[in-house]
């Protein structure tokens, strides 16, 4: 893997998997990538995480299981408090929970890391037989399989579903509206006057709008708005505007990037 440092599975002098971690890298397994924590990008709008149990089964001598959840340059909001990070357990994940979760500059990101609880009541981390495996569920999103620390390395002691969005603020609600209104206008055959609505909502941040900007664009030939806006909402994780932006950049000359860019939305992630 490039940019990654995957430790060879034969080699055993290295102990336990949190022994063989590197830092932050993954590590290889049984001929699986493990990593010692789950890591995304934190963009510059709140943004609620939402982890739900899908199983747990925590070995002998462990008592509870959960995900820390800490932020780097930014913090996690609960009851009105900005921290560092929380640890949630199983009981708030049977049901579904959200945390919000802030960035504080360009570099904000999270990560999610299992944490469980030894018989003395003591939150424990980053030791012995832990680590994660990173799926993807049928609809893309993030599904993290947990070995703790004690016993043999097992990722089916926890299993979460990982769901991020973008927490709604006054300005996205705003935005939502003008799409909305640009939608009805569209399905009028009033063309101009969505694309003016599309324009104020993608201005504040809409993704859909863009889209539908670039789509417009694309339709009456005019490749240079096209790639603007398909650009504007592929950079934002736009799957759509990934593939559009590439059949634009093809007919422009551009056939290494559109290339990188269909690489993308066949990953289902934004560079």
């Amino acid at each position: 893997m490039t940019g990654s440092y995957l430790f060879d599975e034969q080699d055993l002098s290295r102990g336990s998997l949190a022994d063989r971690y590197g830092g932050t890298e993954p590590v290889r397994w049984q001929g699986q990538v493990v990593q010692p924590m789950y890591c995304e990008a934190l963009g510059a709008d709140p943004t609620m995480l939402s982890l739900t149990l899908r199983r747990a089964a925590p070995p002998a001598g462990v008592i509870g299981v959960g995900i820390a959840v800490s932020v780097l340059s930014g913090h996690v909001v609960l009851d009105g408090r900005r921290l560092r990070g929380v640890d949630v357990w199983t009981e708030a994940m049977s049901g579904g929970v959200e945390v919000e979760l802030c960035g504080a500059g360009p570099d904000a990101r999270f990560t999610l890391t299992p944490v469980w609880m030894g018989a003395d009541g003591t939150a424990v981390s980053w030791t012995g037989e832990y680590g994660v495996l990173a799926d993807r569920s049928e609809d893309g999103s993030p599904v993290l399989r947990c070995s703790t620390g004690v016993g043999a390395p097992d990722f089916a002691e926890l299993v979460v579903a990982v769901g991020i969005r973008t927490a709604p603020t006054d300005e996205s609600r705003y935005s939502g509206a003008l799409y909305d209104l640009g939608v009805a206008m569209h399905g009028r055959g009033e063309t101009d006057q969505a694309c003016a609505l599309w324009g104020q909502a993608a201005g504040l941040g809409h993704v859909g709008a863009a889209y539908d900007l670039g789509a417009v664009r694309f339709g009456r030939a005019e490749f240079d708005e096209a790639e603007r806006w398909w650009r504007a909402a592929a950079e934002r994780g736009d799957v759509r505007a990934m593939t559009g932006l590439a059949e634009v950049l093809d007919r422009r000359g551009s056939p290494g990037e559109a290339r990188r860019w269909r690489e993308y939305a066949g990953q289902g992630s934004r560079p």
